[in-house]
C-alpha cells in the first residue's frame, strides 16, 4: 500500500475518534451542566462551534429544550419541541417525541394542541401509552376523577419521577372532584418534591414507557 494511503487512513481514524470522544464529551458536560443548575453555561457550551458541528440536530434540539424550560423561557422551549416533533424521525423516536411532546403541553395547559398530539399518540404508540396518555388528558383537560385511591396506592414504590407526575394528576383529580384542600395538599407535595430535586437530570421522553399511570384499556 502507498505511504500517502496509509497516511490518509491514519488522518481519518483519528479525525473519526477524536470526533467521537469530543462529541461525547460535550454532551456529559451540557447534561452535567444542567443537572447542576447551570443554564447559562449549558446553553453557552451548546452554543460552541464543536457542539454544532458534532452533536446530532435532534440532540442539540433536545438539549436545547430542556435548558429553554429550565430557565422559564417557554416560547423558545415551545419553538425547540415543534422543531422535533416536525423532524423526520424513525418511528421510534417520533413516538417517544410525540409522547414527550404531549406531556410538554399538557404541563403548560396548552389544551389544544395536547389534544392534537394525543391523536398522534394513539397512532404511533401502543395501546398501554396511548391509554395512559388517554387518562392525563382526561384529568388534567377534562373532569376525572375516579384514579384517586388508585395513585395514591402507588406513591409508596414510585421513584421520583413517576412520583411528581402522580402528585400532579392526583392534586388535579381532587379540584376535578371539588376537593380543594386534597388538592392543595398534593400541590404542596409536588412544589416540595420539586425542590428537593432541582437539580436532579430529567429524562426526555420518559413518558413513552407503559405503566406509567394505570388505565383500563377502555380509556384507549
Amino acid at each position: 500500500m502507498r505511504p500517502e494511503v496509509i497516511i490518509f487512513i491514519a488522518i481519518v481514524v483519528i479525525y473519526f475518534l477524536a470526533s467521537t470522544i469530543l462529541r461525547h464529551y460535550l454532551d456529559v458536560k451540557i447534561q452535567a451542566l444542567y443537572s447542576a443548575g447551570l443554564y447559562d453555561d449549558a446553553f453557552k457550551t451548546l452554543n460552541t462551534f464543536f457542539a454544532r458541528i458534532l452533536l446530532p440536530t435532534f440532540r442539540q434540539y433536545t438539549l436545547r429544550f430542556m435548558v429553554h424550560e429550565a430557565r422559564g423561557e417557554r416560547e423558545m422551549a415551545t419553538r425547540m419541541m415543534e422543531l422535533m416533533l416536525r423532524m423526520r424521525n424513525s418511528k421510534k423516536r417520533q413516538a417517544q417525541v410525540t409522547v414527550m411532546g404531549f406531556n410538554y403541553f399538557i404541563t403548560i395547559d396548552d389544551k389544544k394542541r395536547a389534544k392534537e398530539l394525543l391523536s398522534d399518540v394513539k397512532q404511533r404508540c401502543d395501546q398501554a401509552v396511548a391509554a395512559d396518555c388517554q387518562l392525563t388528558y382526561d384529568i388534567m383537560c377534562g373532569k376525572r376523577h375516579d384514579y384517586i385511591e388508585r395513585m395514591e396506592g402507588m406513591l409508596d414504590s414510585a421513584d421520583p419521577a413517576l412520583k411528581s407526575k402522580l402528585y400532579l394528576l392526583i392534586a388535579k383529580q381532587y379540584r376535578n372532584a371539588g376537593d380543594t384542600k386534597s388538592a392543595r395538599k398534593y400541590e404542596q407535595m409536588l412544589d416540595d418534591l420539586a425542590k428537593e430535586f432541582e437539580f436532579s437530570m430529567p429524562q426526555p421522553g420518559s413518558g413513552e414507557k407503559a405503566g406509567t399511570v394505570p388505565a383500563d384499556k377502555k380509556d384507549a
